[in-house]
């Protein structure tokens, strides 16, 4: 009976073990993501003319390589990028709410874009030989664009046009995210991740003639999935 339990060991226990953690350990990895990006916190919210109040969801694409140095422990870096178009319906009703002197209004307006270079820690819980939980904590640099917009209102009396012009910040920015990781061969996975990432910004452009200070808290809740590829 002994013998046949240490058969049973070798033969059918021992090679998965070896199959993990040879697959997990010093393995790099190399990740393409595609996914929603929905405004969050005060971005997209309330009911004021600034083009932030305005925002939809919009598409968020991450290219990311990592470096393990065990099974579950090792760092990397990620290229982010947000795309959220304005609501131009939205933008426009809340003109028109602004003034009862207003008898229409139109609006156009370019996308909010956002471009991050992040760094930081990655950790891999594994549940099954194939399945993990993973973990990223990061922190970068991000490059957040506000965009111009025209606003087209009349009168009774006469038509008058709002214009604001683009403006861009530099700002420090932190990433957390969780996901699943499903292994499908020694070579690629598939993934789904969850990711949060907010930043404090003072955007300042005009409107017309008028100088703006916008203090903004631009946050991005991103839901992704992808492919990885391990070498």
């Amino acid at each position: 009976m002994k013998r046949i339990i240490l058969v049973i060991i070798i033969f059918v226990i021992l090679p998965q073990l070896i199959y993990s953690q040879g697959y997990r350990y010093r393995r790099a990895v190399a990740k393409l993501s595609i996914g929603a990006a929905l405004p969050a916190y005060d971005f997209g919210y309330g009911n004021s003319i600034d083009l932030t109040s305005c925002v939809k969801v919009g598409t968020n694409i991450a290219a990311e390589i990592s470096y393990y140095y065990n099974w579950h422990f090792g760092f990397g870096f990620m290229l982010n990028y947000n795309l959220n178009p304005v609501d131009e319906s939205r933008l426009a009703d809340n003109y028109m709410n602004r003034s009862p002197a207003f008898k229409t209004v139109s609006a156009k307006s370019e996308a909010f874009r956002d471009v991050s270079g992040l760094g930081g820690f990655v950790f891999d819980l594994p549940v099954t030989d194939i399945l993990m939980i993973n973990f990223k904590m990061f922190g970068g640099l991000r490059n957040i664009y506000k965009p111009t917009a025209l606003i087209e209102t009349t009168t009774v009396f006469s038509n008058v046009n709002y214009y604001e012009t683009h403006n861009n910040q530099l700002v420090v920015a932190f990433l957390f995210s969780g996901g699943l990781k499903l292994v499908v061969n020694d070579d690629f996975n598939v993934h789904l991740d969850a990711s949060y990432m907010g930043s404090k910004i003072e955007f300042e452009y005009l409107r017309n003639s008028t100088t703006i200070n916008q203090p903004s808290h631009i946050g991005i809740l991103n839901f992704a999935g992808g492919v990885s590829y391990n070498f």
